[in-house]
């Protein structure tokens, strides 16, 4: 290392320790709210780092990111601005000390998370061939989360461009490391097929020498590095929250090699340090200027009207399951860009004999044309997360949860960053993320097998959720959602995949659908008004038709039945089209109403001050039977929609 190098680095880092010092300053002057995680001790790591990245290098980051963003960013004014909740900020003063966002650096505050996203973005590097990688920082104190394994493993399986830097600082938050580490950490790294280094923060020269290498063996061999650093946190773990022994900590700061540094050459570190006090106070001073941030990117209103036509199209021979395979096909074909993981989806591979294509066949045959079709672990978390990454690599990617109940493990990638990115960022970045995944019983699976969960994703802001149904082509919905900005959840059907698209209607009723992005279906009796509104989605759809059939062969009750396609956000209006006919409604989900679709559309009539004389509503609450015999009874069926809908008459 040059001495020219060396000085670089001690400027930059005393820098990044004089910018958290007037941090500090700050929130106690009432200027920043929230909390601020200093890395004061630590900054030679995002400095050294720096020295072997280039621009279009991937920096992804934590709840201490402040050195890990300054490394390579100057924008001081917009990184006070951030802080400071102004309108300058690098995210509009919108996501503050955690959340910050550049077309190279993205970080955020859930522990972990963003490991699995720096997977997607290496392999959307790797696919491209674009020579560039991704450094990944993670804390001693996230050895506890699981979704860092699930993450590991896959940027070792693929061999990805890909460095993970543990900042081994023996404390999480105020826990030392004896409490929450069992075992040996290079040994978890080894074991995973991780390139192992270590280095730290008292050795400069040492410290630089391992990143060269590290980010050498990464860009020019694809290897998946792990290197951990040896370093210690000499502030709190946020403002003043320390409990550690006051000895100890004064041992690591006589230790610090920036002390020992601006003790030793004070006379020449005198002048950058009034450099660096000037850059801060002309930052400040213009952030001063900057108005407070006192609004976000508004919600578009999901409240469009609507207007119908006939339904047109012949009936095909095609099973669903295959309409939706060819959907995906035409999509790979227009656009290379495009790439679906997921587990078991491949067709044949080097270690299987027979073709195997997804749990229900949907991938069928992709694999064997394109090759950004991809079998993943059994690691939702991850690969969803994996998503995330490769839509920031400007990629399309499509992920298959093989059954909805899996769904669960998905949530936290979701919620805390594919649905967040968006706004938390201003506006900055998109994630066209979609996932595939079947929902519902009818076949026997049983209570973890059988779910609809789709009410658990209702109201995640920026998440559209559209459900297929045996009346509307896949290839139309799928269309519009391959056109999308912002993460999607398709909700298809174990059933659904086996049936056919129907055009046929009732005798004398006619099908008609919107003209909504993705269009809600309306089945209404051609002439007389209906009596009551029936409203589902989905699979339940025959069903609902089989029911009215016989509730008016029964009784002539005559229903219309509104089945939309997007179930997140709810358009209320073309449901108040048909209340406002009937003053009757009748919600039909297979899974549970409690706190679920049915009980958003209730709250939204409501506030439309739209009169109903009733309201029912039909579900199951109860857990999915292994019996089919009982599943069948328990699940909304052909007549328990009937005896419901006759109750919704009579109480009229």
């Amino acid at each position: 290392m040059t001495e020219k190098t060396r000085h670089r680095i001690i400027k930059k880092s005393l820098l990044i320790r004089s910018v958290e010092q007037k941090l500090l300053e700050l929130f106690q002057q009432g200027k920043i709210n929230g909390t601020v995680h200093t890395c004061i001790g630590q900054e030679l790591i995002g400095v050294c780092a720096a020295e072997f990245l280039n621009d279009n290098d991937h920096v992804l980051s934590n709840h201490r990111g402040h050195g890990h963003f300054l490394s390579r960013n100057d924008n001081l004014v917009g990184f006070f601005a951030e802080l400071m909740g102004r309108v300058d900020g690098i995210c509009g003063g919108i996501g503050g000390s955690q959340h910050f966002y550049t077309h190279n650096h993205i970080s955020n505050g859930i522990q972990g998370g963003m490991t699995p996203i720096g997977v997607g973005i290496a392999l959307a590097n790797k696919i491209k061939v674009t020579n560039n990688i991704v450094v990944c920082y993670i804390g001693d104190g996230t050895l506890g989360e699981g979704i860092i394994y699930e993450a590991f493993n896959l940027a070792s399986l693929w061999e990805l461009p890909i460095v993970f830097v543990l900042e081994n600082n023996k404390v999480a938050q105020s826990t030392a490391i004896e409490q929450t580490l069992s075992g040996s950490i290079k040994e978890r790294a080894i074991g995973f097929g991780l390139e192992y280094l270590a280095s730290n923060t008292w050795d400069l020269e040492h410290l630089v020498t391992t990143f060269e290498k590290a980010t050498t063996l990464s860009r020019k061999d694809n290897k998946a590095v792990f290197l951990e650093i040896d370093t210690y946190r000499l502030n709190s773990h946020s403002k003043g929250d320390d409990n550690r022994n006051p000895e100890e900590v004064r041992r690591y700061e006589i230790k610090d090699i920036l002390n020992k540094e601006l003790e030793e050459n004070s006379d020449v570190l005198a002048p950058v340090l009034q450099d660096i006090d000037t850059k801060i106070n002309e930052a400040l001073h213009k952030v001063q200027h900057s108005p407070f941030t006192e609004t976000i990117l508004p919600i578009p209103s999901a409240y469009t009207e609507v207007t119908y036509s006939k339904q047109e199209g012949v009936q095909s021979d095609k099973r669903i399951n295959e309409l939706i395979h060819d959907a995906l096909r035409s999509q790979f074909e227009k656009e290379e860009n495009t790439i679906m993981i997921g587990e078991d989806i491949e067709h044949v591979t080097p270690w299987t004999s027979a073709p195997y294509g997804g749990a229900f066949k949907v991938s069928k045959d992709l694999s064997e044309h394109f090759k950004n079709v991809k079998n993943t672990p059994i690691s939702e978390a991850a690969i969803t997360g994996v998503g995330t990454g490769l839509s920031i690599g400007d990629m399309l990617p499509i992920i298959e949860i093989m059954f909805g109940d899996f769904m669960t493990l998905t949530f936290d990638q979701l919620y805390n960053h594919a649905c967040k990115f968006h706004r938390m960022c201003s506006g900055q970045v998109s994630i066209p993320l979609i996932i595939r995944t079947p929902m519902g019983g009818k076949r026997g699976y049983g209570p973890t097998h059988s779910q609809s969960l789709e009410k658990h994703f209702l109201g995640i802001t920026d998440l559209t959720m559209v459900a297929l149904n045996y009346r509307i082509p896949p290839k139309d919905i799928y269309a519009s959602i391959f056109a999308q900005k912002n993460p999607t959840i398709v909700i298809e059907n174990k059933v659904l995949y086996t049936k056919r698209i129907q055009k046929q209607v009732l005798i004398g009723y006619e099908a008609v659908i919107s003209d909504e992005t993705y269009p809600t279906l309306k089945i209404t009796p051609q002439k007389r008004i209906p009596d009551i509104t029936i409203l589902c989605y989905g699979e339940v759809l025959e069903d609902a038709e089989k029911a009215v059939e016989l509730a008016f062969e029964e009784e002539e009750i005559l229903c219309e039945i509104i089945c939309p396609t997007q179930i997140n956000p709810i358009n209320i209006v073309p449901i108040l089209q048909s209340i406002k006919n009937t003053q009757s409604l009748l919600t039909i989900e297979e899974g549970t109403n409690i706190a679920a679709y049915s009980s958003e559309v209730a709250a939204l009539i409501m506030e439309h001050n739209v009169p109903l004389k009733t309201f029912k509503r039909l579900a199951n609450n109860n857990i999915i039977p292994s019996s089919y015999q009982s599943e069948l009874n328990i699940i909304p069926n052909e007549n328990s929609i009937l005896k419901k809908i006759k109750e919704t008459y009579y109480a009229k």
